[in-house]
């Protein structure tokens, strides 16, 4: 079954209780039955944690306007990508303004995002109309039920568009359980051929694989690189689990998001003996074991 089916599979069951729906979702994208009373493996305790009620913190966290505020309390504000303007209504957005490429982005849930390369070119309407409904959009209602982004107030924020202006710079995903990065993920050229290079921190590769091709070659490792690690201790360590999003930009370190459920529960990692493995560093803060690392 494809990926694709499985989405329009699981929108169909939206209606069900909340369990129910957690539990026929996970079955979809991860091709397994469980109760997830007694999770064991990274995906179900991802899927247990996204079942139970959220911290204030967490729902800060995973608001995307919210959240600068603590990142700049936490490691300072010259990590947080500079914002051009914050919105509750599309109609106040200021879009001729701009001079430089920005980034239109919402910030009660994912997969809100317009890039504007060039603003002189920029079709006014059509970012306004998507701002629109994003704005309209429950993102706990209508999409995968992610608690994080509960309650949150729709807004959309106007961020300056950060490195050459005309391509995203590579995205360096932190995997953070109790507040020790575990696993590194490059995303590469997202938004035209988009690759996901799974790395462990030592920036050796995983023998394992996600939802997307992996690089050809290995990224290259960023000059501030321990300096995201240190961040990402920062950020982590108030959550047993969170993804801490970080860009490298001339050496610079920018904070990207806090994630609390990844991919929406979606990606089913492969062997499964990896998220077993995630499952017992989670619980346990067992190693992962040298057999899935390439070094």
């Amino acid at each position: 079954m494809s990926f694709d089916i499985r989405v329009m599979l699981s929108r169909r069951f939206r209606f069900l209780p909340h369990r129910a729906f957690a539990i026929l979702h996970h079955a979809l994208f991860q091709g397994e039955i469980t109760t997830l009373r007694k999770p064991r493996t990274y995906a179900q305790l991802l899927a247990k944690k996204n079942l139970g009620e959220q911290s204030e913190l967490v729902h800060i966290t995973a608001d995307k306007y919210r959240v600068r505020e603590h990142v700049a309390d936490r490691i300072g504000a010259e990590h947080l990508i500079p914002l051009v303007q914050v919105v509750e209504r599309a109609q106040d957005l200021d879009l001729e303004s701009p001079q430089r490429p920005y980034v239109v982005k919402g910030t009660h849930g994912c997969d809100m995002t317009i890039l504007v390369p060039h603003p002189a070119a920029a079709d006014h309407a059509r970012i306004r109309s998507t701002v629109a409904r994003w704005l309209r959009t429950d993102f706990f209602v209508h999409g995968w039920r992610e608690r994080p982004y509960q309650g949150l107030t729709p807004r959309a924020v106007v961020e300056e568009y950060i490195g050459d202006g005309t391509k995203p710079p590579a995205d360096y995903k932190f995997f953070v359980f109790h507040g020790e990065p575990a696993m590194v993920v490059v995303d590469q050229d997202r938004f035209v051929a988009h690759t996901s290079t799974l790395l462990h921190p030592d920036w050796v590769p995983f023998r394992i694989s996600g939802r997307f091709a992996q690089a050809d070659r290995l990224p290259e490792k960023p000059a501030c690189y321990e300096r995201m690690l240190e961040i990402a201790r920062t950020l982590g360590k108030d959550f047993t689990f969170a993804r801490i999003d970080l860009y490298d930009v001339d050496g610079h370190v920018y904070f990207g998001e806090i994630t609390h459920n990844p991919g929406g529960g979606l990606v089913r990692l492969q062997p499964r003996a990896f998220d077993r493995a995630l499952g017992n560093l989670w619980r346990n803060g067992t190693p992962i074991p040298e057999r899935f690392i390439a070094r």
